[in-house]
């Protein structure tokens, strides 16, 4: 396996890979078809990853095939004078393909954007992972607390509200 950043050429990788990661779950169902959805997306990541806004880490297998990846969206908090930078990230849309799942995988992938973040002095990495998938962050690190405070807006499956 090659683990690496990904570069704006593994754009359409990725996009394919959120498609399936989205689309595995029946009950997610989607409102475009997948092209419309890969345009959307590339939009959105080139955008995001010129700006800094946002860092694919990924897997690939010897044949340079996307195996797995994971994102870290970096917030940028309000300045403190005890800190030169204020910033942590959201670790996001980390999904492994199905043919390499519990082979230890998705915990390299996790230590290698664990271990990039604290050189990136990132203050605290969050996620609000599935169920299924909670002991395996438990297992890396990430522990349940009481300190954030959560309003849900809206159904996290709900469709968008309409304009009308």
């Amino acid at each position: 396996m090659n683990f690496r950043l990904a570069h704006r050429a593994d754009i359409p990788a990725l996009a394919a890979a959120r498609w399936a990661f989205r689309t595995e779950d029946p009950a997610e169902l989607a409102l475009c078809d997948e092209s419309e959805f890969r345009g959307r997306y590339q939009s959105f990541v080139r955008d995001a990853m010129d700006t800094g806004r946002l860092s694919y880490w990924i897997a690939e297998d010897s044949g340079g095939a996307l195996a797995a990846h994971m994102a870290v969206v970096i917030v940028e908090s309000i300045p403190r004078p005890s800190r030169a930078l204020d910033r942590w990230g959201y670790l996001t849309d980390c999904y492994v393909r199905p043919a390499f799942r519990n082979q230890g995988l998705g915990s390299e992938l996790l230590r290698r954007v664990q271990e990039w973040a604290s050189a990136h002095d990132l203050e605290l990495l969050i996620t609000w992972p599935s169920d299924r998938a909670r002991s395996f962050y438990a297992r890396a690190g990430f522990a349940t607390t009481s300190d954030v405070l959560l309003q849900q807006l809206r159904d996290y499956d709900a469709p968008p509200a309409s304009d009308a």
